[in-house]
């Protein structure tokens, strides 16, 4: 098993762990890197890894001039569509003085992580509104810049917790699969990490 977009580093793991973990099973510490990291997405409702090329995602949209997307996480092929006939040909392309990302300012402070989940019409062009239909498309690399630090230390936290869930030392006789992970009462300072990065409704596409 390997760490597949995980919040913290098996070392860091390791390092976090009693004596430094250093004769500690690779595998399982992956494996709890893994699940807290996927625990951590259900949480927040949003990932904080990066896609490594652009993703097209499409919205259905309440109103003409602004839109909650998911996190975009880099400008690099980003482009804005929308299917003001109806019909999904996603015809309109919209220039980038037509829009503005926010929050705005997200990417201000160099090398700090950011990502922008709103689109705001700010030219000429309106977003179509549909009950039924999606009508904006957004093809981006979606997901954070980078991982901000409170993420990747609730993700120790987390981890750290799944690997000495068991009885014996530091979890490892019997350890089997995590099943379903989530991130609830029992873990207040990864909640306490995590708050100000949830996103409190689900999007709809």
């Amino acid at each position: 098993m390997a760490v597949v977009n995980g919040y913290c580093t098996e070392l860091e793991l390791r390092g976090h762990l009693e004596d430094g973990g250093a004769n500690l099973p690779t595998v399982l510490l992956e494996r709890a890197i893994n699940a807290a990291s996927r625990a951590i997405d259900g949480y927040c409702r949003r990932k904080f890894w990066l896609d490594a090329a652009e993703t097209v995602h499409s919205y259905k949209v309440g109103s003409t001039t602004r839109v909650n997307v998911d996190d975009i996480g880099s400008l690099s092929g980003l482009i804005v569509k929308t299917d003001p006939g109806l019909d999904g040909t996603w015809s309109e392309t919209w220039a980038a003085t037509d829009y503005q990302l926010g929050p705005l300012n997200a990417d201000v402070a160099a090398g700090t992580p950011f990502a922008f989940w709103v689109i705001e019409a700010i030219g000429d062009l309106e977003f179509t509104t549909h009950e039924r239909r999606s009508t904006l498309q957004v093809t981006a690399k979606h997901g954070w810049s980078a991982v901000p630090d409170d993420v990747a230390q609730a993700c120790i936290l987390k981890a750290a917790a799944l690997f000495k869930r068991k009885d014996a030392p530091f979890g490892v006789a019997g350890f089997g699969e995590f099943g379903a992970v989530r991130i609830g009462k029992e873990d207040p300072q990864v909640i306490e990490l995590l708050q100000e990065y949830r996103r409190y409704k689900a999007l709809v596409a």
